[in-house]
Formats: C-alpha cells, sequence, structure tokens
C-alpha cells in the first residue's frame, strides 16, 4: 500500500503543470533611464533624421524592458517627463534648420488646450505670418509660422512639410496641448497647405479648413473647371476618411482657381457613397461670384464648425494611400529630403512605397486588411488595451484569408517607438500585431 502510494505522488509529479511565471514589475527607474538617453539621441526638429543605427540599438535595449498588463499610462508619462525635457531645446519662437531659420508668432498658453495652426497665403517672394492671425478658436493656442523660403507653394514643399510638423510636435511636448484637438487653417496658400497637411497627416488632426486653395494636378493646379483637371496628386484625397474638414471656394477666384477643388469634392461625394461612415464630416462651399476673398460671416463662421469636432483617434476603418515624394518635388541640392511616413492612426508600416494602398477594418478583436502594392509582411496593427479586450484573441485576415491569430502582450518597445512617431500621448500603442504570422 506504501509503495502504491509513493508512486502515485510520483506520478503526479511528473505530470503536475509547471508553475506560471510572475507577471513583469514595472521598472520606473530602468524606464527613466532609457527615456533620457533616447531623447538625447533623439534629433530635436524634423529637419534632421534619426542616425537608424543608433535608433536601432535604442529598440534593441527597449525589447528587453519588460512592462506588466496596465502599465501603459504609466509608462507614456515618463516618456512624456524625458520628451519635454530635451524638448525645451528650442524655447524661444525660432529655431535653425538647413533652409534657414524657422519663426512664427504665437498667441495663448495653456495645458490642455487645442492648437489653431494658422497657415499664411503668398507665394514666391511674398508671405507673411501676420496676415494667419486671424485664425482664432476659443479654448485653443494659435501657431503662426512664417515661411522660410517664400515660393510657391511653400507649405507643401520639404520644409513646408518639416516645418509644421516640427511645431505640431512642440506644441504638444512644451505646451501640452490636447493632441485630440489639432486644426490646420489657411487661406490661398495657407489653405494649398491645409489640404496637404489634411491628407497627408489626417491622423495628426481634429480637422482642416483648408479654405481658398488648390491641389497639386495634372495638367497644372491653376485650372478654372474641374473638367480640365487630367489627374491630382496621389495619396491625399482618400486619406481624410476620419477627418472634419470645413471649406470654401470662389468661383470667381483668379489667384487660386476653383478647378481643383470642384473636382475634388466630386472624388470626395463618389468615396462618400461607395464607403458608408466615411467622408462624413467633410463641408465644402461653393460660391458663384466670389473671387479671392472670404464671404460674409468667414472665417469665423467656419472656424467655430470645425472646432467643435475632436479627432477619431482610432477609427473602425482606415484607408491609407502613400505618396513617396509629392509635389513640389525638392531641388536637387536640397540638404534634407521627404519625411517617410510609417504610422497611420493604428497602422504600421515598416517600408512604405509609393502609390500603396491599404484598407483596414476593425471590429472587437478581429481586423480584416486589403493591401496593394505592399507586401502585407511590411504591415502591423498596432493596439492597446482601450481598442479591444486583451482576454480574447486577436484574429487577423488579409483579403479574406486569417493569417494571424493570438494574444499580444505588451512591449516596451512598442511603446517606444508609437510615441516616439508623434509625441502622441493618445496615439501610443503597447502592443504590435504583425498581419502575416512568422
Amino acid at each position: 500500500m506504501l509503495g502504491s502510494t509513493l508512486l502515485s505522488a510520483v506520478v503526479c509529479l511528473a505530470v503536475a503543470p509547471p508553475s506560471p511565471s510572475p507577471p513583469p514589475k514595472l521598472d520606473k527607474r530602468a524606464i527613466e533611464r532609457f527615456a533620457e538617453r533616447w531623447f538625447e539621441a533623439r534629433p530635436p526638429t524634423r529637419f534632421a533624421d534619426w542616425d537608424e543605427s543608433r535608433r536601432a540599438a535604442l529598440l534593441d535595449e527597449a525589447a528587453q524592458i519588460r512592462v506588466p498588463e496596465g502599465a501603459l499610462e504609466d509608462v507614456v508619462e515618463l516618456l512624456f517627463k524625458a520628451a519635454r525635457k530635451h524638448g525645451s531645446r528650442t524655447r524661444k519662437n525660432e529655431f535653425e534648420t538647413p533652409f534657414g531659420k524657422a519663426t512664427w508668432l504665437q498667441s495663448g498658453r495653456g495645458k490642455g488646450k487645442g492648437l489653431v495652426l494658422g497657415l499664411h497665403g503668398g507665394g514666391e517672394g511674398a508671405g507673411s505670418a501676420s496676415e494667419a492671425t486671424r485664425w482664432v478658436a476659443k479654448g485653443c493656442i494659435g501657431i503662426y509660422p512664417q515661411g522660410i523660403r517664400l515660393v510657391h507653394d511653400t507649405w507643401n514643399t520639404v520644409h513646408g512639410e518639416r516645418f509644421l510638423l516640427t511645431l505640431i510636435e512642440l506644441a504638444k511636448v512644451r505646451h501640452e496641448i490636447d493632441p485630440d484637438r489639432v486644426y490646420s487653417m489657411g487661406f490661398s496658400m495657407g489653405g494649398t497647405g491645409s489640404w496637404f497637411l489634411a491628407g497627408r497627416h489626417p491622423d495628426l488632426l481634429a480637422g482642416s479648413r483648408p479654405c481658398a486653395g488648390v491641389l497639386m494636378a495634372q495638367p497644372k493646379s491653376q485650372l478654372e473647371t474641374k473638367e480640365e483637371v487630367e489627374a491630382l496628386q496621389h495619396g491625399f484625397v482618400p486619406n481624410v476618411r476620419n477627418l472634419a474638414m470645413d471649406y470654401f471656394i470662389g468661383l470667381e477666384d483668379r489667384n487660386c482657381m476653383p478647378g481643383t477643388y470642384l473636382y475634388v469634392w466630386d472624388r470626395i461625394l463618389e468615396l462618400r457613397a461607395a464607403d458608408p461612415g466615411g467622408y462624413r464630416d467633410i463641408r465644402f462651399d461653393v460660391i458663384p461670384g466670389l473671387a479671392h476673398a472670404f464671404p460674409p460671416g468667414e472665417p469665423t463662421a467656419g472656424i467655430a464648425r470645425v472646432v467643435e469636432h475632436r479627432r477619431n483617434a482610432f477609427p473602425d476603418k482606415l484607408v491609407w494611400e502613400y505618396v513617396s515624394d509629392p509635389f513640389p518635388l525638392p531641388a536637387a541640392d536640397a540638404p534634407v529630403g521627404r519625411l517617410r511616413k510609417h504610422h497611420f492612426y493604428w497602422l504600421h508600416c515598416a517600408r512604405p512605397v509609393d502609390r500603396m494602398r491599404v484598407v483596414a477594418v476593425r471590429d472587437g478583436n478581429a481586423f480584416d486588411v486589403t493591401a496593394e502594392r505592399v507586401a502585407p509582411e511590411e504591415l502591423s496593427i498596432l493596439l492597446r488595451p482601450e481598442v479591444f479586450d486583451p482576454e480574447e484573441d486577436v484574429v487577423v485576415r488579409v483579403n479574406g484569408e486569417e493569417t494571424w491569430r493570438g494574444r499580444p502582450t505588451p512591449s516596451f518597445r512598442t511603446i517606444v517607438a508609437s510615441f516616439d512617431a508623434k509625441l502622441d500621448r493618445t496615439l501610443v500603442f503597447d502592443r504590435s500585431v504583425p498581419l502575416v504570422d512568422d
């Protein structure tokens, strides 16, 4: 009998499951040390690109730091503290760039306010930030950049885009604005630039007022009628699916002829009809008899309408069409080229390619993705606890076929990379899911 009991005990020991490893504890000191080194290495403005080998080495270090479930907010606060410390390297309203000095005017201060980014008009050799100070909204600070080089479509250039992205980041870090209440607004060339920012970076914005401008098009941007437009610059219009826009054009405008805006509105109506729920918060007014001027009541009325909107940071459906080198192309001797955009709302692409088009739909823990001109292996879905159920499997389907299933766990590396992309405390994620299982 005793031998039988011992044998039973041995058998039980042999088949007993291993004890689960204890969940990791949040090592705040390790994260603080890492954050300090990360933001020492990070370029202070968007006019300089990361040293990729240095960034990759730091991300490898980040992958070794474990974070527990539910620690995202604490980790982000530690990263933000370091970002804020190093963001003070440009204290005044100016900094040096490879294209010349960048300066801006500013009105208002206050943690938690929104941001109005007001873009001035002008063209070759003309344009003043003071002209844009009419773009004012209650509850928002106003930042009004002065074009670094006054050329046609200056906000669409490499230096224009990099300047605007830097200002948005500075406002987030230095002034602690609400990242879900950022609005781009402008008239004439400022309207053109606001459309550019809306189409290329809608995930940064809650709304846009791209008034009385043009879009880059063939055979040219200054066209009187929509029938003259042969093609639009790709990589812009489909992307504004989840963005609020409110703007106008005058049919007698000869400074910014109405043809491209009329053509784009037809395309938006087509997209809206084909995509229930998409492109719904876009208002466009066509005003007969109006030349290059504001209609009565503007810009005040439209500003009030657009700032009612907050950013839809986690849309159920994304449409991402990519352009590598939008017009105007940089000069051959330009000191830096276009930024490569890797993050789009809750999507990440390791190597985006020109004219790629990704449509992603989320329904709870299920994600359906179609990808054109880019390999699915280049794409991943970013998650945070608020947008899915961590206790259930995440399921990814590509072109209708299941390609990944599992329960992703928090990753400090993912938190760092997604926070770095925008310095945005809303669009930061603690886990990443590949579209295709390795």
